[in-house]
């Protein structure tokens, strides 16, 4: 049977097993873009060398129906992504047994510039992607684990690389319309110039009420606009990106409060919510050095956030425990990419990251009715990050390759406390080794062993003024497998296992996170790709964790919000006429709240389907269901104290130990409708 165009697109992408097209540009700093995907059974110097790694193409993102900008995301095998206070906020990420929170622990990077904020408002590693527009991704490249030379902070359970188009067949304006409140309205082209290079422009805006009780009232907007020059060989983008988005939130609310008669989507505090906006220009470059391919990244970002929460609701019975966290910055870096030596067997790359965070004021602060009434922490913050890589590629024969590599990093903080004046600094260094094996054990499989070290910063706060770890270190492995069984199926396995000095936990009372115990991780992951015939095509992950926290001298631990087994099964009906569409299972099992495990979060299942009929070349009419069963399933579940207003709590207890969930959303319908020009 022959494999159609978006089926080779999603196997190459699912098992990686790819010819690279030396030609590529937009790249991740070790393998070259798949511009022209073919599977090939012959693994290449620099192709894949993980079964953890792939990449995913634009037909796959346009085949799912995405209720959130940030479900994108969930198009990396195991990874989940929640919600739990407005469509504003950064997302909920979970991947290989982490509640990563808000993105700690996984890098992302969008056309070269980091997502992840250092030494944030509401917690270290945040990760807001609200301000991409879905259907402007060309491509997203994932590695999982610490085994790549060149990721640094933050890629341990892993990281990935989003890249924008560099053009689009046709200009498009996209409606849509749903329930809840739901609006938006996508315009975007493309042009070729006369001198052959391509200019881009797209704009987005959406508002969204929600089927909350206080409605979210989001207006979000976001634009781009892209001009590509050159050739393959010598070329470059200037990229300027714009995002503002305002709402009013509902936080999550306490079991006890829907047991006596509440509603699952009330609020218990009308003033949650946020604005936020991102506004950034970066330059991407490829060029011949010297016979050598050279890449080169710029990028300035202005950032900031004002985010109102309450998750304790009125522990201070007098004001209540509404706060604002806020977070103003500027952030100028750059990275580059060299290959110094291209061989017959050997491959030797070399390159540098760096990156400043100005920060000029972050900070919390109670508030009531959004009015501040006390500064409780407000710093300014001058955060510098350097890392320089280098990694050898090397085919001792037909059938064996290896990838070695290093990577120094180095992570200096000045802060400046703004309520007393104090003035403290700190640097940190860190040497990681890298080890990748790749073996050809036939025509259409090989096998991979992975080891590699890895970190992530701490907030510049605690390592400057408190004497905690600048840079926390984690070691992992991987064994995996990659065959293609024949034209129609194919399948990825690996075992992996990963380790941290320092685990980040929720912490309820401020809405961040807090360094806690050392950390061991170990799991079993499988991917299975088949083509059941020209027009439908079924994918399936399997993700089993174990999580636990290991404190010196005790027995270990549960990691409070660990999801430790993950469930996604995807058909694709593509070729049946005008007809195209969409179906997409997503479960997380439950998991622990407690350290004890004594108590737990239920486990959620949800369905979302979407179809699309062409009515003529120009007009096509979209169609999406979201939580097709009506699932009453929780996006977040905690477990910390709270007290209601007026209510009584234990002698000598501030509040009351509670379940405190963010509930999915009920079942939707959403229409769309695409002229293309």
């Amino acid at each position: 049977m022959k494999l159609s165009p978006l089926a080779l697109s999603i196997a190459a992408a699912s098992l990686c097993v790819a010819q690279v097209n030396a030609a590529g540009i937009n790249s991740s700093t070790d393998e070259a873009q798949l511009t022209n995907v073919t599977v090939s059974s012959q693994a290449q110097v620099g192709s894949a060398v993980s079964a953890s790694m792939g990449t995913v193409v634009a037909e796959q993102i346009e085949q799912r129906p995405i209720s959130r900008a940030g479900e994108v995301l969930e198009t990396v095998p195991g990874l989940i992504v929640t919600q739990h206070s407005g469509e504003g906020k950064a997302n909920q990420y979970f991947l290989r047994g982490f509640n990563l929170d808000h993105g700690t622990d996984f890098a992302t990077f969008i056309d070269g510039m980091p997502v992840n904020m250092r030494t944030h408002g509401h917690g270290q590693g945040y990760t807001d992607i609200n301000f991409i527009i879905p259907e402007m991704i060309e491509s997203l490249d994932y590695k999982k684990g610490p085994y790549y030379a060149s990721e640094g902070d933050f890629a341990n359970a892993g990281a990935v690389r989003l890249h924008s188009r560099e053009q689009l067949d046709n200009n498009l304006v996209k409606l849509g319309i749903g329930e809840h409140g739901y609006q938006r309205l996508l315009v975007a082209g493309g042009n070729e110039l006369e001198n052959g290079n391509n200019l881009l422009a797209a704009f987005d805006t959406s508002r969204y009420d929600g089927p909350w009780k206080v409605a979210q009232n989001q207006e979000k907007y976001s634009a781009l606009l892209k001009y590509t020059f050159g050739d393959s060989v010598n070329g470059g983008s200037v990229t300027a990106m714009a995002y503002q988005n305002d709402w009013t939130a509902t936080d999550q609310l306490p079991q006890r409060f829907v047991d006596n008669g509440g509603d699952r989507f009330d609020s218990l505090d009308k003033d949650p919510g946020g604005k936020t906006h991102r506004r950034s220009l970066s330059y991407q470059g490829w060029n011949d050095f010297a016979g050598r391919e050279l890449k080169t990244n710029a990028y300035l970002i202005d950032y900031g956030l004002k985010l109102y929460a309450n998750h304790t609701y009125a522990i201070d019975q007098a004001n209540g425990d509404e706060f604002r966290q806020h977070d103003e910055r500027k952030i100028l870096g750059g990275s580059a990419l060299l290959d110094l030596y291209n061989g017959d067997q050997s491959q030797w790359q070399a390159g540098f990251d760096v990156r400043h965070d100005r920060i000029s004021d972050v900070g919390l602060a109670g508030t009531q009715g959004r009015v501040i009434y006390e500064r409780r922490v407000r710093h300014r913050v001058e955060e510098t990050g350097l890392g320089l890589f280098v990694q050898n590629n090397y085919q001792w024969n037909d059938a064996l390759r290896t990838q070695v590599g290093a990577r120094f990093d180095y992570l200096s903080a000045i802060v400046d406390n703004r309520l007393t004046g104090n003035n403290s600094g700190e640097s940190d260094t860190r040497v990681s080794p890298k080890f990748n094996l790749i073996y050809q054990l036939a025509d259409n499989t090989h096998v991979f062993a992975n080891y590699g070290q890895g970190f992530h910063s701490n907030d510049a706060r605690g390592f400057a003024e408190k004497d905690a770890t600048p840079m926390v270190q984690s070691e992992g492995a991987d064994l995996g497998l990659q065959t293609q069984l024949n034209n129609d199926l194919q399948l990825a396995v690996s075992l992996w296992w990963l380790t941290l000095d320092s685990e980040l936990i929720f912490v309820g009372d401020d809405g961040t996170t807090e360094a806690s115990d050392k950390s061991e991780r170990r799991g079993l992951e499988a991917s299975v790709f088949w083509q059941a015939n020209n027009w439908l095509i079924i994918d399936s992950d399997l993700a089993f964790s174990r999580a636990r926290l290991k404190p010196k001298g005790e027995k270990e631990q549960h990691i409070p919000g660990a999801v430790e087994q993950v469930f996604s099964l995807g058909m694709t009906i593509d070729g049946l006429g005008p007809w195209d569409a969409g179906l997409r299972l997503r479960h997380f099992g439950k998991f622990a709240l407690n350290e004890d495990n004594s108590k737990k979060a239920d486990a959620v299942t949800l369905l979302n389907a979407q179809a699309n009929y062409q009515v003529n070349q120009a007009l096509e009419l979209g169609l999406e269901l979201i939580n097709i069963t009506d699932e009453e399933g929780n996006d977040i579940t905690y477990l910390y104290e709270s007290r209601l207003p007026g209510e009584t709590v234990p002698a000598g207890a501030e509040g009351i130990e509670d379940v405190h969930f963010h509930p999915v959303e009920p079942r939707m319908v959403r229409a769309n409708l695409t002229y293309q020009f």
